[in-house]
């Protein structure tokens, strides 16, 4: 029980922090025209199809890197963790860019109004563009979490998304006055943060010897 805890309760708490960070980031852009939430919300549930994927290859990574630490066998367990990012980054980033192309008459679909469909279509070139670092995010997170190193991407997930997203968009916002498009922006940073941090435990390869 005292090891299932150690695993799950970052996990858990990560969950936690995300949504708190995205309800903080809600706020930020509710200082901001209606249009500009409305076209948020369209613009992420139209590119979640291309996070399914990333998805699905994380959840691969997580259980073949589980399964080869456990057979002793730590390079079988990273090249699976490879494979994984690079199927999840090729699907994902034909996706977004097929999204991308299309992305004016997929946001007719879900407004008339054409302050929508214009911050809709920016919003998906914005986070349609970094879905590779989503990709490497999902897949490297998730043989991280198959090697039992849960606080990491915990870390990890609070440093992009508090530190790279949500103050610079504050500044931005509140500072500033920039546009709805500056604040977008800042997913960048955060998917840039998050990827890089990530890239580095990895390739470090303390999870391999991890003992949980």
């Amino acid at each position: 029980m005292g090891r299932i805890l150690r695993i799950g309760y970052p996990a858990a708490f990560e969950g936690v922090i995300f949504q708190a960070g995205l309800l903080a980031f809600m706020r930020v852009l509710g200082g901001y025209e209606t249009a500009a939430i409305a076209a948020y919300n369209v613009g992420a549930q139209i590119l979640s199809f291309s996070f399914l994927p990333g998805i699905g290859f994380a959840t691969a990574a997580a259980t073949l890197v589980g399964q080869h630490l456990g057979e002793g066998e730590p390079r079988l367990a990273e090249r699976s963790a490879r494979r994984s990012m690079w199927g999840a980054i090729l699907s994902m980033s034909v996706l977004g860019a097929a999204t991308i192309a299309a992305a004016p008459a997929l946001a007719a679909i879900f407004s008339p109004d054409p302050r929508v469909i214009e911050l809709t279509v920016d919003f998906i070139w914005t986070l349609g563009a970094v879905q590779p670092l989503m990709a490497i995010e999902y897949t490297i997170a998730g043989a991280l979490r198959g090697a039992g190193d849960t606080r990491f991407p915990l870390f990890a997930i609070f440093a992009g998304l508090f530190l790279c997203r949500l103050l610079p968009a504050a500044i931005a916002a509140y500072v500033f006055h920039a546009r709805v498009q500056i604040v977008w922006s800042m997913l960048v940073l955060d998917y840039a943060l998050k990827a890089a941090l990530l890239l580095w435990r990895f390739k470090r390869g303390r999870w391999k010897t991890l003992e949980v």
